[in-house]
This record gives structure tokens, C-alpha cells and sequence, in this order.
């Protein structure tokens, strides 16, 4: 029984377990819903492709890429940057490189701007270049028929939400790079780039480099040239022809070669030759090798002149210093063929048995002879202190018998070989300070019958001859004016070639070098 205003407790009980019960079921409730929520909200922003292709539909739905991105009345900027990658190949006589090269390109397209937090917090996209406007960028200096810059298309662009776009691509280009060789192979080429728009004047299209300087970390190095620098130059060129002034971008990549390799296969092998035709100087007179010998190493100097020719373009604007030092060496060895001829004519100008001009023995053999330091001192064939008992006084022998005795060439060689034969048989003969002395007087004694029957019968051969056994003997007469001035000449001739062949190798030296400091 229940008492009025009394509270039953006992009823309250099972109400208060059911609320408590209902609000665990909504706080679970909740709690589930809010991670399946959670999920959904990490799935979607974790996944982005539909963000992408809607964005990707709203940018590209409605875009034109044949219509220059100019919202505004200034020009459309583009920044652009000159990475060089490699040297693939230099043609010297052609004038014509081979470079492989990265161009990294920037612009501010209006078209392509978008509000990141509508897309997913996108904010680039890469998108292929034909779907967007790329600048008609042109390299002036190629001369690839097939295309200008190739592999320009195969690349993509990326764009940012802010509407810049960066289109970065490789390309090999074979382009003209004139040369100056001046001063090869000290030489340093510079090799220009020149980008420009082919249609847009500067008032629609401006192009500016990125900085002064182009990027040459990743350059590749080269056996045969170092990149010292790339530099960048904004200008404006006036084209009358094609409606206005139009924005260029210059490079000019600077190279410099590696001399070391020409210096020691050609420079260095062609100064050798050169110094050796100071042997033929050294030569005799009566061997006739002189100018054999001299006519070789002209020779010699013709085919490094070929060689290096070979190396150059045919123009005549800037003639290389090292062509000269060559052509000059080539001078230098045409001479020493003349001087050895002129000293061969002299020689054997006894046989004409003309006497000498006084004027000519006081100035070339007299003065010449005392600054050249010849003297009858250190002559061949002197005679003097000889002891009376070995060798004869040498009689008087006249002009006249003198060339009767050497009619011709055949005789002079008949008389020459019985002297080698009996200078040859005398064994017993030791040769000091020029002269011949006495080393075993009984076997000489015993020998010089057989001898003279010897030398007898080489005169029987020779028309005329008036010559005796003291003339065949070459320690019993001395030099006649003609070998003497021939001797003269040949070494005045002798300094005069090693004097200006080592002036000329200082003087070449000296200019490259200086050049290669100033570098």
C-alpha cells in the first residue's frame, strides 16, 4: 500500500537502470560513428586522384594552349637557365660542337592558378606539355635539320597552385662555335647560346636569364677542354623584317683546352727534329751527306706543318702563333740546305783552279775566322812539329797540277781510297795532337815498300798525275783557302741555325705562356 506523499524508493530503481543504460548505448554510439568518420576523413585526404582529376578537369577544361597566357598588359616573363651537361664532340676544321644540355624554363601562366584547400591541399601537378602553353623557344646557333633542340616534347611541365610553371628539359644541340686558334694549343674557345622567341615581340614575350651565370655542377668533364664558366646577357635585337625588337638570351660557354697532350706530341717532337740538323752541320764536307741530310729534315717539318694543318679551320681572320712557329722552322731548314750547298761549293771550288780574291781571304777567312775562333791551330790536316824522320816536308804543288791531278770526281775518289788504304795499313802509326808519330820504326821500314807499290799503282789509274806520296797523306798538308773558308762558313752557318732555331722556340714559348696567364 502506497502512502500518499510517500517516495518508493524500490520503483525508482529499475527507471534509473534503464536511463543509465540508454545514455552507455549513445556514448558508444558516438564513439563508433566518430572513428568510422575519422576513417573516412583520412581516406579521403590521403587519396588524392580524385582531387587530382577534378583539378586536372577544371584547369585543363577550358584551356587553350594556342593563345599567349597574357592577363595583363605587361609581357609574359620567362626566366630561363643554361645547365651544360657534356661536350659530346668538337669539330676544329668545321667549326661545329656537339653539346649535351639541360634548359630549365619558368613563367607565370594566369590560367593555371587554383585555391590549394579546394583540392585536396594540392599543390603542383605535372602535366605533359602539349596539354599547356610552352614558349616557341629557338636556339639560333643550331643547325640540327631534323629539329631544334630535339626531345624538347618528350619532357612534362609542372605547374604550382600560384600559376607558375617550370618546364625543365634535356636536349643534345649541335650547334656553329667559331673558333679562334691564335693561340693553340694555349687557345680558349667560347661557344654562344642564343635563345629567342621565333614569334612573340618583346612587348608580348620577355626572356631574362635566372642569373649571370649558367650551372655547370653537374658538367661532365672532358679529356680535351675545361669549362671555365658560363655566363648569361639579356638583350633586344631589332628585326625590321619580322615587326619589332624581339628578347634574346646569350651564353657563352667558355673552354679552355688541356695543352699538354700537343705540347708532347707535336710541339716538343717537331723542336728535336729541328735541334738535330745541327748534326749536319757537324758533318764533313768531303763526306756529301751534308745535304742529304738537311733535305730530310725539311722533309720532316713539312709533315708536322700537314699535321697540324689539318687541325684548323681555313680561314684567314686569326692565323695560329704555333702555324708560324712551324713555317719559320720550315724557313730555317730550306736555309740550312742552301748554307750546306754553299759550303759544298766552296770546297771543291779548288778544282777550278781559281785563286781566291784577297778581299774575300782578308774578310771571311781573317776577321770571320778569329770571331768564329777557327785558326791554324785546331785545323785537320796540319803538319806542323812533325818529326823529319816519319813524315816529309810536303813540296810546292801548284794550282795547275793540282787540277790536272783531279780532273774529275773519279779520280779525286781513286786518290782518296789509296789514301784510306794506306792511312788503313799503317798500323803501326799513333795519331796524337794531329800528328802521326813513329811506334815500331822497323816493321814501318819493313811495310813501306809494299805500300808504295800500292799508292804506285792508284796513280796509274789517274790521267796526268803529278801528286806524290806526301799529297795522298792527309797529316802532310794543310787545308788550301777554299776548304778553309769553306770550314769558316760552315760554322758561322752552324750558329747562325742553332741561334734562331732556339730564339724562335723561346719566342714561340714565351707568347703562349703569357697569353695563358692573362687567361
Amino acid at each position: 500500500m502506497k502512502i500518499k506523499g510517500h517516495f518508493d524508493e524500490t520503483a525508482y530503481i529499475p527507471q534509473k537502470r534503464n536511463i543509465m543504460g540508454a545514455k552507455l548505448i549513445f556514448m558508444f554510439s558516438v564513439l563508433f560513428s566518430g572513428l568510422d568518420l575519422g576513417k573516412a576523413n583520412a581516406y579521403t585526404t590521403g587519396h588524392t586522384y580524385p582531387h587530382l582529376k577534378k583539378l586536372y578537369e577544371k584547369m585543363l577544361g577550358n584551356y587553350d594552349k594556342r593563345i599567349l597566357p597574357k592577363c595583363t598588359n605587361e609581357p609574359v616573363n620567362v626566366t630561363i637557365q643554361l645547365a651544360p651537361r657534356e661536350i659530346v664532340d668538337i669539330t676544329e676544321p668545321l667549326e661545329v660542337a656537339k653539346f649535351q644540355l639541360w634548359v630549365r624554363l619558368s613563367w607565370f601562366d594566369c590560367n593555371l592558378v587554383w585555391n590549394k584547400s579546394s583540392y585536396g591541399n594540392i599543390s603542383t601537378f605535372t602535366v605533359p606539355n602539349k596539354d599547356i602553353w610552352i614558349p616557341d623557344l629557338t636556339l639560333l646557333e643550331d643547325i640540327d635539320y631534323t629539329a631544334n633542340m630535339p626531345n624538347m616534347k618528350l619532357f612534362r611541365a609542372m605547374v604550382s597552385s600560384d600559376g607558375i610553371v617550370h618546364f625543365n628539359f634535356l636536349t643534345v644541340v649541335n650547334t656553329v662555335c667559331q673558333m679562334n686558334l691564335q693561340y693553340y694549343p694555349y687557345d680558349v674557345q667560347k661557344c654562344g647560346f642564343t635563345f629567342m622567341s621565333w614569334v612573340y615581340t618583346s612587348s608580348n614575350l620577355h626572356i631574362q636569364p635566372l642569373s649571370d651565370f649558367g650551372d655547370l655542377t653537374n658538367f661532365s668533364p672532358n679529356q680535351e677542354f675545361i669549362a671555365a664558366e658560363v655566363t648569361a646577357q639579356s638583350i633586344r635585337k631589332d628585326f625590321p623584317c619580322c615587326g619589332g625588337n624581339f628578347s634574346q638570351v646569350i651564353y657563352t660557354l667558355k673552354l679552355k683546352r688541356r695543352p699538354a697532350f700537343f705540347m708532347a706530341t707535336i710541339v716538343v717532337p717537331f723542336f728535336i727534329i729541328t735541334m738535330i740538323s745541327f748534326a749536319g752541320f757537324a758533318l764533313p764536307s768531303i763526306s756529301g751527306e751534308k745535304i742529304t741530310f738537311h733535305t730530310t729534315i725539311l722533309l720532316a717539318t713539312v709533315v708536322f706543318l700537314l699535321l697540324v694543318q689539318d687541325q684548323f679551320p681555313s680561314t684567314s681572320e686569326t692565323f695560329p702563333k704555333i702555324a708560324i712557329y712551324f713555317s719559320f722552322s720550315m724557313i730555317l731548314s730550306c736555309m740550312s740546305c742552301v748554307m750546306s750547298s754553299i759550303v759544298m761549293y766552296i770546297y771543291y771550288n779548288d778544282l777550278s783552279g781559281k785563286k781566291m780574291n784577297k778581299w774575300i781571304r782578308k774578310i771571311l777567312i781573317e776577321w770571320m775566322g778569329k770571331i768564329m775562333l777557327v785558326n791554324e791551330r785546331n785545323l785537320p790536316y796540319s803538319a806542323k812539329n812533325t818529326p823529319a824522320e816519319i813524315i816529309q816536308t810536303k813540296p810546292n804543288v801548284t794550282q795547275e797540277e793540282l787540277r790536272k791531278s783531279r780532273k774529275s770526281r773519279k779520280s779525286l775518289k781513286i786518290l782518296e781510297e789509296a789514301s784510306h788504304r794506306i792511312t788503313q795499313s799503317m798500323n803501326d802509326v799513333q795519331f796524337i795532337n794531329g800528328l802521326y808519330r813513329e811506334k815500331n820504326r822497323a816493321e814501318h821500314e819493313e811495310n813501306l815498300p809494299k805500300l808504295r807499290m800500292q799508292q804506285s799503282q792508284s796513280y796509274d789509274q789517274c790521267e796526268g798525275n803529278s801528286i806524290i806520296e806526301q799529297d795522298l797523306d792527309p797529316s802532310t798538308r794543310r787545308m788550301n783557302d777554299w776548304e778553309l773558308l769553306a770550314y769558316t762558313l760552315d760554322r758561322f752557318f752552324t750558329v747562325f741555325y742553332v741561334s734562331m732555331t732556339v730564339l724562335n722556340s723561346l719566342v714561340f714559348l714565351i707568347i703562349m705562356k703569357s697569353h695563358e696567364a692573362a687567361q
